[in-house]
This record gives C-alpha cells, sequence and structure tokens, in this order.
C-alpha cells in the first residue's frame, strides 16, 4: 500500500499518495480521521487508568501487609493485654 500522508491548508484537509498527488478528503474520510483521532485518545486514557489501578493496588497491598505486621507486633510484646491490666 502506498505511503499516505494527510495535511491541512487553509482549513480543508489534503492527502497526498507516494506519487506527490494532492486529493480533497471526502466528508466520510474526515470524520474517519476524527474518530481514529478519538480511539487512539481513549486508548492512551485507558492504558494510563490501568497503571494507576494497578499502582493503587499494589499500595493499597503494601498498607495493608504493613498494618497486619504492626498489629502481629504489638501482640508479640503483649501491649494491648499491658494496657488492660495496669
Amino acid at each position: 500500500m502506498a505511503d499516505i500522508k494527510y495535511v491541512e491548508e487553509k482549513g480543508k484537509k489534503f492527502k497526498i499518495d507516494s506519487d506527490g498527488e494532492k486529493y480533497r478528503i471526502s466528508w466520510s474520510e474526515e470524520l474517519q480521521l476524527k474518530t481514529l483521532e478519538a480511539t487512539r485518545e481513549n486508548t492512551k486514557w485507558q492504558r494510563f487508568n490501568v497503571y494507576t489501578g494497578v499502582i493503587l493496588v499494589f499500595l493499597l497491598l503494601i498498607l495493608v501487609v504493613t498494618l497486619i505486621f504492626v498489629f502481629y507486633s504489638l501482640d508479640k510484646i503483649n501491649f494491648f493485654t499491658g494496657l488492660l491490666y495496669k
């Protein structure tokens, strides 16, 4: 398939073939280009949201493990029963 480049001049979009021919693109092709651009933007944000979710789950897991360890350590040194019977 030939290399096709899209350019915009004076508010109108044109495509240029590999031979250098310049064509005005149709309304439906312009709509497809807008849809493609929106899809790429959507994909970028969805990927960002997935990575953010994974990081948040990882941080939450670290917090839970730390909390469990702290409670285990406090129970190990008999902290709570020492407070109860003072």
